[in-house]
């Protein structure tokens, strides 16, 4: 049965989904900050300018921050909220069966 968008269900996914999202930021930090070090230390050792370095790899640190983001989503998914629960459903069985069958 489909329960009404209330404030208080909102609440409860927003929630969690933030603090999930709060360690996935501080992982992708910590991440970012080890292979952006090992990637600017080697590029420093090459000769490229620290500008170059730098552009390299904030794109890189944005890349993994990007990668990241989903597993927050993919967690709070079929979660439990106790009244309810985040599911996907197909939104038309029949349309999709027919379009298999072609």
């Amino acid at each position: 049965m489909e329960l009404e968008v209330t404030w208080k269900r909102a609440a409860k996914v927003w929630w969690a989904y933030l603090w999930r999202n709060i360690i996935a930021i501080i992982v992708a930090m910590i991440i970012g900050g080890v292979i952006g070090f090992i990637i600017g230390f080697i590029l420093a050792i090459v000769g490229v300018s620290s500008q170059t370095i730098q552009f390299i790899t904030t794109l890189i640190g944005m890349i993994i921050g990007l990668l990241i983001s989903i597993v927050p989503v993919k967690m709070i998914l079929a979660k439990d909220y106790g009244e309810f629960r985040l599911v996907l459903l197909q939104t038309n069985p029949a349309e999709q069966s027919l379009n298999k069958a072609n």
